[in-house]
């Protein structure tokens, strides 16, 4: 009982941090940065990896999904045949449309952010090149915003599956 209290704990705080931080950056974050433009949206990106967030963001994300499939373990029995009942599925969609949103994250818009920063940085303290980097960082931006809505929409679908799965 109490293993399963702290899986819950971990999995639902977890993911409502993630699929939060996700909707905050969509809906508030990635349109502020591109309107203070390159240099500002440097210092934040900055400032954000000082505060180690792309550090800590994978490691939410990470404890998210091993809480959650070792609840499935525990709940199915370890019986295959419970995901192809109407919990069991809504519940493997669901973590599979997180997992692939954790994936799209780690390996396309967090590269790019990092990157996109780095950049930013170096053409706040460099004149001369910041009107060639502009473009590069304004790329990087755009496949990082790219990667993060598309990695929400699946996180918000997941966590949508999840509320629900057990009444199907």
């Amino acid at each position: 009982m109490a293993e399963l209290i702290l899986l819950r704990l971990i999995h639902v705080l977890g993911g409502l941090f993630w699929v939060g931080a996700g909707v905050f950056s969509i809906l508030f974050l990635a349109p502020a940065m591109k309107a203070a433009g390159p240099a500002a949206a440097g210092a934040l990106m900055s400032n954000l990896q000082k505060r180690h967030m792309f550090t800590f963001m994978p490691i939410v994300a990470t404890l998210t999904i091993l809480s959650g499939v070792r609840l499935m373990w525990i709940v199915s029995a370890g019986n295959a045949h419970w995901f192809a009942s109407g919990p069991g599925h809504a519940y493997a969609i669901s973590g599979a449309l997180a997992i692939l949103a954790f994936l799209l994250g780690l390996f396309v818009g967090r590269p790019a952010m990092v990157k996109a920063g780095k950049l930013a940085q170096g053409a706040a303290s460099d004149g001369a090149s910041k009107e060639m980097l502009a473009g590069e960082i304004a790329k990087l931006q755009k496949r990082a915003a790219l990667a993060t809505g598309a990695a929400t929409i699946m996180l918000v679908l997941g966590a949508a599956g999840m509320s629900v799965a057990r009444y199907l």
